[in-house]
This record gives structure tokens, sequence and C-alpha cells, in this order.
């Protein structure tokens, strides 16, 4: 294995356990690992049915208030057939009331009132009409009872009718409630597996980030010790001593330009930046004056190896040399904290922020930073 190799590797691992929010691939933890996608895929498996008793509930609310509407026309018809009965009794009861009235006065005065009309008539031709006309009387009255009388009849079926349908519906309704209450609380009941099951989820993550926090912490705990021992680096000396109070205060002004101000090579004002001209114009801003290019910037202030991103503070800034050679360096960004940075990318690019942490692991060209 390459010397370039080996430090990119204790980079990475360095990198991981400052962020403490990614994992370390260490043995032995397969078993935990199996056991949350285990019971993540339960919690899939319970979300879908879950979804699945939802929609059964909406079709089943859907079904119900279709047989309350249904109900609700039905008893309204009922009302008015009610209604249209009750007028046909009262028109059956007069018309009878006629029809007993002529036939009171026919007892009395005789078939058909025969001796008004043959006393009335004035010639024969007036007595059959007057005839015709007593006949014609009689008939049309029996014809009124009848006629309400059938209509009568008619709506007393159309009751009887609309009150089957209405049992039906009523029935209908029963059993849709039935249906409602079972899906209802199957759904309850999923819903109180699922949160069953996602909180025992949790649980299992937050034991297995546990456990491989401590195990991340025990292994950069080695790979400090072990980097320790090494204090020079691309010839500046690491002394703890030196390292002074950070400038956070420079990052407050970097934040201004961030997606704002363009990279322009040689800029160093707000017009444009290059990577060094940003951060030398933002410590100027905090009356901090540092060299013009990052190979002078590198050298300058209290040196933080490569491997301390521990000591990384807001403000510091942080180099980068072509294939991680700490004699070439090309790139420098300001630190801002939880392993990001600001800086001036390249040509056709913003001011912006981005991670330390997956430049380190995908380049392997950070060689340490400053605190000015």
């Amino acid at each position: 294995m390459s010397a370039r190799t080996s430090r990119r590797i204790v980079l990475i691992i360095a990198a991981f356990f400052v962020c403490a929010v990614q994992f370390i691939a260490l043995p032995g933890l397969a078993q935990p690992a199996d056991q949350i996608a285990a019971t993540r895929k339960n919690a899939t498996d319970a979300s879908a049915k879950l979804d699945d008793l939802a929609a059964d509930l909406e079709l089943r609310n859907e079904e119900f208030l279709q047989i309350e509407d249904s109900l609700a026309n039905t008893r309204a018809q009922i009302s008015s057939v009610e209604r249209e009965l009750a007028a046909a009794l009262a028109d059956q009861d007069a018309a009878q009331a006629q029809l007993e009235r002529r036939v009171s006065t026919i007892y009395r005065e005789g078939p058909l009132g025969f001796l008004d009309v043959l006393v009335g008539a004035t010639d024969y031709h007036d007595l059959v009409t007057r005839l015709d006309l007593m006949r014609f009387i009689g008939r049309s009255d029996a014809s009124v009872v009848i006629r309400v009388t059938d209509a009568r009849d008619r709506i007393e079926k159309a009751q009887s009718a609309l009150e089957t349908r209405q049992l039906e519906q009523l029935a209908l309704r029963e059993r849709a409630k039935v249906k409602q209450a079972e899906v209802r609380t199957a759904l309850e009941s999923q819903r109180t597996y699922l949160n069953t099951i996602n909180t025992r989820l949790k649980k299992l993550i937050a034991a297995e980030k546990k456990r491989r926090e401590l195990a991340a912490a025990k292994r950069a705990a080695e790979i400090a010790a072990a980097a320790a021992k090494t204090t020079v680096q691309g010839g500046r000396r690491y002394a703890p001593s030196a390292l002074g109070a950070p400038h956070p205060e420079a990052v407050a002004i970097a934040r201004k330009y961030v997606g704002r101000t363009p990279y322009l090579w040689g800029g160093t004002t707000p017009a444009g930046f290059d990577c060094s001209g940003l951060v030398q114009y933002c410590y100027a801003q905090i009356g901090v004056s540092i060299p013009r290019t990052s190979s002078q910037q590198y050298h300058f202030g209290a040196f933080i190896p490569a491997n301390r991103l521990d000591l990384l503070m807001p403000g510091d800034l942080v180099f980068f040399g072509r294939g991680g050679d700490p004699n070439a360096v090309h790139h420098v960004a300001m630190y801002i904290g939880d392993g990001q940075m600001i800086h001036a990318p390249q040509t056709g690019e913003l001011v912006s922020i981005s991670s330390l942490l997956s430049r380190i692991e995908s380049r392997g060209d950070y060689v340490g930073a400053c605190r000015p």
C-alpha cells in the first residue's frame, strides 16, 4: 500500500470521527444491521397495509354516505307521498259525501227527480235533454268517487313501496356501519402495530449508532495517539501551545458572498474572488493581515496537522495540495464548522459552501490548516 493511500485512509477515519454523524465500517456489526433492515422492512410493510386500510375506510365512509343520501331521498319521497295521500283521502271523503248527498236526494224525491223533470219541461225535446242530464249527473258523481279512490290506491301502493325501500336501506346502512366499524378498528390496530415497530426501529438505530460511535471514538483515539508522534508536516511544525483564539467573525464576513460573488482568477474584492483572495479579504475586514497566495498562507499562523481535524475551529484556513503534497498547495478555504467550508471553487462558479469531509474522502488532497 502506498504512503498516499495510507494517509488518505487515516484522514477519512478521522473525518468520520469529527463529523459524528457517519458510521465507520467495523466488524461484528452484521447482526444489528440485519435486525435494523428486517425491522425497517416490517415497518414498510406495516405502513403499506395501514395505507390500504385507510383507503378501505374511505371507501366504507363513501358507501355509508351514499346509503345515507339515498335514505334521506326515500324519506323525502315518503313525506311527499304522505301529503299526496292525505289530499287524496280528503278528495275521496268530499266525493263520497257528494255522492251520498245525491243518493239521499234521489231517495227523498224519487229516482232522478223525474216529477221535477217532467213538470219543468217546456216541450218534448226539453224533456229528453233534462232526462239525459239527470242520468249524466248521477254517473258523474259516481265517476268522481271512483277516480279519487283509484288515486288513493295508487298513492298507497307507492307509499308501501317506498316504506319497503326505506327498510331495505336501513338494513344496508346498519351493515355499512358494521363494516365501517370493523375497518376503523383494524386501522387503529394497524397504526398501533406500526408505532410499535417504529419505536423498536428507533431504539435499534440509536443503539447501533451508539455502538459505532464508541467504536469510532476508540479507533480515532488510537489513530490520534499514533499521529501525535508526528509533529512536522510539509516543513511546518505543530505546536499546541501556539494555537490562539479562532476567528469566527471572519466566517460571518465570508457568508455574505456565498452564492453571490463569482470566482475570478486574481480577484481580491467582492466583484470577484479567487480562493486566496477571498480569505485574505475576509480577514482584512476584521483587521488581520495575511499573505496573498494559498501557498504563502499555508505557512502563516499556527499550524494544524491534517490528521487533527478535531482541532479545527470556525475561521481556520484549510489547505489542499496537488496529490496530497503539502509542498504543492494550490487551494485554500475557510472552515466554518460541522465539517463544512466556504471557498471560491473555480472559474464559472460562485463562492459556495462545501463539505471538507467529502473532499477528503473523494480527493485526499487535504494537507492541513492554519489559524491566523
